[in-house]
């Protein structure tokens, strides 16, 4: 009789009750690493979509040039190994390429994206004609020979007769139609291929005879312009190859994400798109405006680096917007089971720890919901489809846990009130963190001020009279 009173108050301990309940709390955790892992793998299919279809339609792309490329003789440094195993160092005739950057560039021109679907998953892609158009200052070898990290070997004889102007594309599937290239006034067709393979591995030139009857370069400044119908995926960028260069861009995308090494001068987003404009100067990147084929290689980075443009972004994404759900994921089990305790601990009944697996998994399977609804709807709509879906479940569950009608609908009511906070958070990016943080503190408040008055050390499930009078 006595072991049996013993181990009946050992059951009934509050203690033990929240113990047990933050047992459940942390196997439950379980199921929401998997959903984020679900979430995780839709993600990742939905990335490798976007690189099928960019790879018929067109990656994302990166204009770079133009660039004036001109060969000339020169010794290059050549090490060999001698019979002895000494290291010999010897210059040898070679062929170098200066590359020299114009002094202006400026590219201007509208972007039009669509979404392009594939199953259920959305791809941004778009189509633009680019107009670029600038002016070359005479190139100078002498500016270049100056230049100590040009390397070994003086200067030889310039082929002003084999110049080409090259631009780099990263995807050239994504170029429609012809591109022609007006230099000081005469027609010259692009051609694919590229000059310096260090430079850009894919791109377009066009052959110029910069020589004149004297056989050197006409003095002067020399204009240049060319058109390009371009179709590309994500987004859009431009490198800040002239001494002063400028980019105007315009759209009717709703959501740009202006990205890169600089940010637009200007720039106008309302819901008829956007309007930007870059204004970069060379002081802002770190790589000259003229540099030998020897030199491009510890450039690349630099140049890379120096790219800016735009992304085009889906406003909502529903795999983010679920990813940051499931993070709140614990908080709910968390709240959601001290609703449930508050009530075993101030009325007559008594909730069995299977009874609170099934609330948690209930809770866990919202997020599954909330995932395959977005897929197919809006965000906004799957997510009052599953949450509505959840609470109508655990509402009509906890009628017959909490044996009342009333405390049913008190439950479903707070559930349905954390749900909407849930969903607050979710669009208030900016504010998430600070409305996150009063929201907590005045959920404890609420729950320290209910249960002041209990007797933790007591045993029974009901409460005193002072804590329920407390209450």
């Amino acid at each position: 009789m006595f072991e049996l009173e013993r181990r009946r108050t050992w059951r009934d301990s509050k203690l033990v009750k929240v113990i047990g309940v933050g047992i459940l709390v942390l196997l439950l955790l379980i199921p929401l690493a998997m959903v984020r892992g679900l979430v995780g793998e839709r993600q990742q299919r939905q990335l490798s979509v976007e690189q099928e279809l960019a790879a018929i339609w067109g990656a994302a792309q990166t204009v770079a040039g133009p660039v004036l490329s001109i060969p000339y003789d020169s010794l290059c440094e050549v090490q060999t190994t001698a019979a002895n195993g000494q290291v010999v160092t010897s210059f040898q005739p070679c062929e170098k390429i200066g590359h020299f950057l114009p002094e202006t560039l400026s590219v201007d021109g509208p972007v039009t994206p669509e979404l392009r679907s594939r199953g259920i998953f959305d791809v941004v892609v778009y189509r633009t004609d680019l107009r670029l158009q600038g002016t070359f200052a005479p190139p100078k070898f002498d500016e270049m020979a100056r230049d100590a990290a040009v390397g070994a070997g003086p200067i030889g004889k310039v082929h002003w007769e084999r110049a080409s102007l090259s631009v780099g594309i990263p995807d050239l599937r994504g170029i429609r139609g012809r591109v022609d290239l007006d230099w000081q006034g005469q027609r010259v067709p692009f051609a694919p291929g590229v000059v310096d393979p260090s430079l850009w591995t894919a791109g377009l030139r066009a052959p110029l005879r910069l020589d004149t009857a004297a056989g050197k370069p006409a003095e002067g400044r020399i204009p240049f312009s060319f058109s390009v119908s371009l179709a590309g995926s994500s987004g859009l960028n431009l490198l800040p190859f002239g001494r002063q260069t400028r980019l105007a861009l315009r759209s009717p995308w709703q959501s740009p994400s202006f990205s890169g090494a600089f940010l637009p001068e200007s720039r106008r987003v309302g819901k008829d798109g956007f309007n930007a404009t870059w204004n970069v100067s060379y002081y802002g990147r770190s790589f000259p405006q003229n540099w030998s084929s020897v030199q491009t290689a510890s450039l690349a980075a630099a140049i890379n680096g120096s790219a800016f443009g735009v992304d085009f972004v889906q406003p909502v994404d529903v795999y983010q917007q679920t990813e940051r759900s499931v993070k709140y994921g614990a908080l709910f089990l968390v709240l959601t089971f001290v609703t449930f305790f508050l009530f075993e601990l101030f009325q007559p009944i008594r909730v069995h720890p299977v009874q609170y697996l099934m609330v948690g998994s209930a809770l866990c399977l919202f997020y599954v919901l909330l995932l395959s609804i977005a897929e197919q709807l809006a965000f906004g709509v799957a997510y009052l489809v599953a949450a509505g879906a959840t609470v109508s479940l655990l509402g009509a569950y906890a009628a017959a846990v909490l044996r009342s009608k009333r405390r049913a609908g008190v439950f479903a009511g707070v559930l349905a009130l954390l749900y909407g906070y849930l969903y607050v958070l979710l669009q208030a990016e900016d504010y998430a963190l600070l409305l996150g943080s009063i929201g907590l503190f005045l959920i404890l408040a609420l729950v320290m001020l209910i249960t002041r008055r209990v007797d933790w050390y007591g045993s029974a499930t009901a409460p005193s009279e002072d804590a329920i009078a407390g209450a």
